[in-house]
């Protein structure tokens, strides 16, 4: 892993709208020129979500086909990591197809979606999706919405479900307390599994909380995740301007990773 916590900027993820915040970034300009102000910031990785043309969650591969195009010519050093999330609307294979059509050089994938039903056919359906994802050079990124998923991942790698590749994890806290507020103390849960089978770790968290389970993620060695997809207040509760100025409460006193130790640990 990096020595320097890396530092992913999320700012917009597939729910929020400009009624939520009149700053978050849903077109691919928007999105592209946020990226800039978190690049300036100190991130070095943009998790990107796209949205179709009523700003609703997409996974369409033009639109990130593009987003990435623009990415690459105006932040060529910034890596971009692109999400299968379903948000409840696509299916397994609809976010295979996502990963086959546009082959990002970097993705997320939630443990828990992939494998559908679990069943033995879901489990096949995987098993080769991940295949192919491996052979075509796309580094994944498993998010781990509890300890349970933590759990299934690790066994998913030593079934053999998983390609044997680098194995790096997102952890969520607080996705499903009300009110999606995040308690730091959540992470010592994902602790209690040996860590030291991942190529590495990253924590995300709602509310103000951000802040501190940041904090807490880059003393236990772990890195992080920030934005306006899961939060928009600052640590004193007080609403950011933008998720740039939430990378910055850490950057101002923390170094972070350079783009280069990042695409190392990480691709």
């Amino acid at each position: 892993m990096s020595a320097l916590p890396i530092i992913m900027a999320a700012p917009n993820g597939a729910r929020k709208t400009k009624d939520d915040h009149p700053n978050l970034p849903l077109t691919i300009q928007e999105t592209v020129e946020e990226a800039r102000r978190c690049n300036d910031a100190g991130a070095s990785i943009l998790h990107a979500h796209v949205r179709d043309d009523d700003g609703k969650h997409s996974l369409d591969a033009n639109k990130y086909g593009k987003l990435i195009e623009d990415m690459h010519r105006t932040l060529p050093q910034m890596l971009v990591q692109i999400t299968t999330e379903s948000a409840g609307i696509f299916t397994p294979m609809d976010q295979a197809r996502c990963l086959i059509d546009v082959k990002p050089d970097f993705a997320s994938v939630a443990v828990r979606e992939m494998m559908g039903t679990g069943s033995e056919k879901d489990r096949q359906f995987a098993q080769n999706t991940y295949a192919k994802v491996s052979d075509q050079g796309t580094a994944l990124q498993h998010i781990v919405y509890s300890p349970d998923d933590l759990a299934e991942l690790l066994r998913l790698r030593a079934d053999g479900i998983l390609p044997d590749r680098p194995l790096h994890a997102l952890f969520v806290l607080g996705r499903y307390n009300p009110g999606f507020v995040s308690d730091p103390e959540e992470l010592d849960l994902f602790f209690a599994h040996p860590l030291d089978k991942l190529s590495s770790w990253m924590v995300c968290a709602f509310g103000p909380s951000e802040y501190d389970s940041m904090i807490k993620a880059i003393s236990h060695g772990g890195h992080i995740r920030i934005g306006f997809e899961n939060n928009i207040y600052l640590k004193d509760g007080s609403v950011a301007e933008n998720t740039a100025s939430l990378i910055r409460q850490i950057t101002d006193h923390q170094p972070a990773a350079s783009h280069e130790d990042t695409q190392r640990a990480l691709m």
